[in-house]
């Protein structure tokens, strides 16, 4: 990976979420993960009834069906300049398990799982 010096004049991010990251420069490995149980109700009353866990719900447990064979990509960069130059950013949200990076990253491997319920009134 060819490493270059970042110059970023102006950022404004409003929100960052769970797990995600904002880099200036270079990043050999970015790994995260998130897990999230949403609950949606119809009504304003809470009770220890509507509590959950991670391991009530399959989805959490099984195996990410990952891509076995990578697709062989022949690269070739050439960096005209020998730095990274960005005057103004404005970022309204990064989600779950992801990056905004002003760099190299040389390997990424994110995973999100987020279960959604809804509970209706009768």
């Amino acid at each position: 990976m060819n490493h270059r010096l970042v110059h970023l004049q102006m950022s404004a991010i409003n929100s960052i979420a769970g797990s995600s990251i904002f880099n200036i420069g270079d990043t050999v490995h970015f790994n995260p993960r998130f897990k999230a149980i949403a609950v949606q109700r119809e009504s304003n009353v809470w009770n220890e009834a509507y509590d959950y866990d991670f391991e009530d719900f399959s989805i959490f447990k099984r195996e990410a069906n990952w891509i076995k064979n990578t697709i062989p990509i022949e690269t070739y960069f050439v960096q005209h300049k020998s730095d990274i130059r960005v005057n103004n950013v404005s970022i309204t949200g990064v989600s779950q398990a992801s990056t905004v990076q002003f760099g190299g990253l040389k390997k990424i491997n994110t995973e999100s799982r987020i279960k959604h319920i809804r509970i209706l009134q009768d």
